[in-house]
């Protein structure tokens, strides 16, 4: 490696310059909030975990619901009256139904996510007071709720570290030129950007996977030159394990990185052994705390698997059981072969409309001269091919932001790989005069059709970043955070539950006991037949524009079952409140069991209109018995 001079120092200071700049224009101009339901999640279990709570969550999967109930003791399916002559039986025995220390909807551990992202969310919480939510609560000027921001923060923090990691990385695996192009690529992406701000914890990922990559290279590199190469493996297995710390869905890359360590490095398989022992070290815990909820290893993330085959995670953990989740064999065989199609087709779109990053999988072909970079791109597409049957399980959006995208994690090294092939090109089949401006401007621009979506935008949202400095502009629909965090959280008490479409923003900004809406009213009551025998109730139900938002009727018939007319209430009403106003509950059937409790003239609460609606139970019932 050369040493470093003024033409090499130049690009990195332009990064230096243009990395905080553009971060900071998407971070005070163009947030509007959390806008991922797996953001929400994540942020308010770590703020129980900063009041001392351990991981608990606000938001309780049906799913867990039961299977942590019957694991408890308490069987909800069976009929109140045989499960009381149980309780007296026991009673009579000096024992107890129901084993709160096993399960207590109060006190619901999570079981969904993986730690990392959770736990250094917790320590900044605590740091900056979040914890105590009085403190935090929504002005009547402002629109974003001030620890979205926090949340964002810490995701920025971490963009702006792996890109400052991918600088070093690739200048070391290639030279200054690569290494500046790939990570002006990065600060001008508008998905990268997105990520950037989202709370999801693809940017801690990235980051350790940047430099999983760098210490693979560097094993690779060492074997090469004869030398000990066992350390640098083992830094590179604690960095995938960490990926795979951060988010369940990095397990694939890391099988696709141990099987390249089984085959690359001799006596083949050996090397496996010390990395999969670091794994289970890193996740030995959370996986024994799952188990003993749960009675998986996998915990309630096991039904994550459902979301490409059933298109919504939720319709998976708002279930019962696994047996009422609606997929068949062949359906979901088809469902993800789908998916891994359709994982090509947006491939360009996932990894943030990097056009030189298409060309990495032409690299493949291609003989680099310094043996580790080569060896280093089929480690890299180790962990890309069982990564692409990962996001074809665990994403039911892809071309969004998603927890379960990861090909943001590889477009760094696609487009370092991808460029250093195209200009390795030039330099063969151009002449000495015309490959300088032959590389410049392919470099040039592929920059700016990564660039133009940004650029063309970035005027207008300085301008009403500036004009809306004050308030904010909230990300509704589907979320209204003052809503929530005021008019919800005061109409609600703290022991009573809320079945919602919206169970993530519910525990995050209103910090209630939010419940998914299942498909049958039966399935709702042997909800609060558990809740019943822990002392508490669903005191309310909240209808939000998640559950219609771009979403047709066919759709929302068959994820919300019996409960469509009351997810479709509020637009009817929109469209009948001048004239004569039409209201579904009071005529569903299927909802009469409910409609004595929350559908009464006096129990629906407009929060925001029509487009959110609470309704509030205001029945005298005789009082809850205690467990």
């Amino acid at each position: 490696m050369n040493a470093p001079n003024t033409a090499s120092r130049t690009p990195f200071i332009i990064i230096l310059i243009l990395l905080p700049a553009i971060t900071g224009v998407q971070f005070f101009f163009n947030f509007r909030g959390l806008t991922s339901s797996a953001a929400m999640d994540q942020a308010q279990i770590a703020r129980n975990v900063a009041r001392g709570e351990g991981m608990t969550t606000n938001w309780l999967r049906p799913i867990q619901m039961v299977s942590g109930s019957t694991r408890s003791g308490l069987n909800p399916f069976l009929s109140d009256d045989y499960i009381r002559e149980q309780e007296a039986i026991l009673a009579g025995q000096g024992e107890s139904l129901i084993n709160p220390e096993k399960f207590t909807p109060h006190a619901l551990r999570d079981t969904r996510n993986a730690p990392l992202n959770i736990l250094v969310e917790s320590v900044v919480f605590k740091l900056a007071g979040v914890h105590q939510f009085d403190l935090w609560k929504m002005t009547d000027n402002s629109m974003i709720y001030l620890p979205d921001r926090i949340v964002a923060g810490i995701s920025c923090m971490f963009f702006i570290l792996s890109v400052l990691s991918c600088y070093y990385i690739l200048h070391r695996m290639f030279d200054v030129t690569i290494a500046s192009f790939t990570c002006l690529t990065m600060i001008l992406s508008n998905l990268f950007l997105q990520y950037a701000t989202s709370g999801l914890p693809q940017m801690m990922m990235l980051f350790f996977f940047a430099w999983g990559v760098y210490f693979l290279y560097a094993a690779l590199q060492h074997q090469e030159e004869k030398r000990k190469f066992l350390m640098p493996l083992l830094y590179s297995s604690l960095c995938f394990s960490c990926v795979c710390f951060a988010g369940w869905i990095g397990l694939w890359p890391m099988a696709g990185f141990l099987i390249f360590v089984g085959i690359r490095f001799k006596p083949h398989g050996l090397y496996c052994i010390p990395a999969l022992g670091i794994l289970f070290l890193l996740l030995a815990y959370p996986l024994y705390i799952n188990r003993s909820i749960s009675g998986s290893v996998f915990g309630t993330a096991y039904y994550t698997i459902f979301t490409g085959m059933t298109g919504n995670e939720e319709i998976a953990m708002n279930s019962l059981i696994s047996g009422d989740i609606p997929i068949g064999a062949q359906k979901a065989v088809l469902a993800i072969i789908n998916n891994i199609l359709t994982q090509g087709d947006l491939l360009y779109e996932n990894l943030g409309n990097l056009p030189l990053a298409l060309v990495f999988l032409l690299t493949l072909l291609h003989q680099f001269r310094r043996k580790e970079v080569n060896q280093a791109k089929w480690g890299i597409f180790a962990m890309w091919v069982p990564a692409i049957i990962g996001m074809a399980l665990y994403t039911s959006n892809k071309s969004n932001i998603s927890l379960g995208q990861l090909q943001i994690l590889f477009a760094p090294f696609f487009t370092a790989y991808g460029t250093a092939f195209v200009l390795n090109l030039i330099a063969r089949h151009s002449n000495k005069e015309a490959a300088p401006i032959l590389r410049g401007s392919v470099l040039l621009l592929a920059l700016l059709l990564t660039s133009l979506p940004l650029l063309l935008n970035l005027p207008q949202i300085v301008r009403v970043g500036i004009l809306t400095a004050s308030r904010g502009i909230p990300a509704w629909p589907p979320y209204y955070p003052p809503g929530l965090n005021r008019d919800l959280r005061n109409q609600t008490s703290e022991k009573e539950f809320i079945l919602t479409d919206q169970p993530a923003a519910v525990g995050w900004y209103a910090d209630r006991k939010a419940i998914g809406l299942p498909k049958m009213v039966d399935q709702f009551m042997v909800l609060e037949r558990i809740l019943k025998f822990h002392g508490s109730k669903v005191g309310s139900i909240l209808v939000t524009p998640s559950s219609t938002l771009n979403t047709d009727i066919r759709t929302i018939a068959s994820s919300y079952g019996e409960f469509t007319p009351l997810v479709l209430e509020g637009s009817i009403l929109i469209q009948t409140k001048d004239k004569n106003p039409v209201y579904l509950f009071d005529h569903s059937r299927a909802l009469a069991p409910l409609a004595n409790r929350f559908g009464t003239s006096d129990s629906r609460q407009f929060i925001q209109g029509a487009d959110m609606i609470l309704y509030k139970d205001l029945q005298e019932n005789a009082p809850i018995p205690q467990p």
